[in-house]
């Protein structure tokens, strides 16, 4: 595929979330830019890891885990309107999503297409995931910025713990609310946010979301880095980066 095909099938989605490369020098222009930070979130090395992607969207970390050579099955829900929007907001960005000709998966498709990836892609609500809905458990499972999303996010959370193998690992990196891990450091604080924004929910403080992971009975419960990564000005936030295991 020449250069020019290329970018002709990347710009057939009419909107990225994920910058992610699609082949050597051919990018999406996402709203969110994780690439220079990925080696500091995922292990270096997942060869012979059963790696699980919850809440996919365009697919930048199924990929990069498949490229760290894991094998990778990524899950999200069949289109934009199942996901967990308030209903204050659905109506609306119902109308958004038929105006702009949005569907969910279609970035995926392109990238998995062009990237000749083996990744899979299975259609599964989180509050819905079981081991047999995914052809069995996991040894490693990565949620990014899904939790504020979610109406329900300590319920994903237990399902996806039943997922993991015992002493499994999940690696968390969720959007936080800066504002109140700097006023209350140590006391769980969540905002809620549907009046707010458009699809949001639950912003936690890093404390609340240390305790959210930790009251669904995961261990180890250990922070990582704080990080701010290249975004779209409406999508500019900080993000938590955590890794806890399942009980053994």
């Amino acid at each position: 595929m020449t250069r020019e095909e290329l970018h002709a099938r990347v710009a057939d989605n009419p909107a990225w979330y994920h910058t992610l490369e699609v082949a050597p020098g051919v990018a999406t222009d996402g709203y969110v830019d994780w690439r220079a930070k990925a080696s500091s979130i995922l292990p270096g090395d997942l060869s012979g890891k059963r790696c699980l992607d919850i809440g996919t969207y365009d697919g930048f970390w199924a990929f990069e885990m498949e490229r760290r050579g894991g094998e990778v099955i990524a899950i999200d829900v069949e289109q934009l309107n199942a996901a967990d929007w308030p209903a204050i907001n659905r109506d609306r960005l119902e109308r958004t999503q038929r105006e702009w000709g949005l569907e969910l998966g279609k970035g995926f498709r392109i990238a998995h297409e062009l990237r000749g990836s083996n990744v899979k892609r299975v259609i599964c609500n989180v509050y819905d995931l079981t081991a047999e809905a995914i052809g069995g458990p996991v040894d490693f499972a990565f949620l990014g910025a899904l939790l504020l999303h979610l109406r329900e996010p300590i319920r994903a959370l237990e399902a996806i713990r039943g997922v993991i193998n015992p002493g499994g690992t999940l690696k968390v990196l969720e959007c936080i609310c800066m504002r109140e891990t700097v006023r209350a450091p140590r006391t769980p604080v969540v905002r809620f946010e549907p009046l707010m924004t458009d699809f949001n929910w639950w912003r936690p403080n890093l404390a609340a979301l240390t305790a959210y992971v930790r009251s669904c009975g995961f261990e180890n419960v250990r922070r990582g880095r704080l990080h701010r990564p290249p975004s779209k000005p409406e999508m500019r936030t900080w993000y938590a980066d955590l890794e806890a295991r399942a009980p053994s």
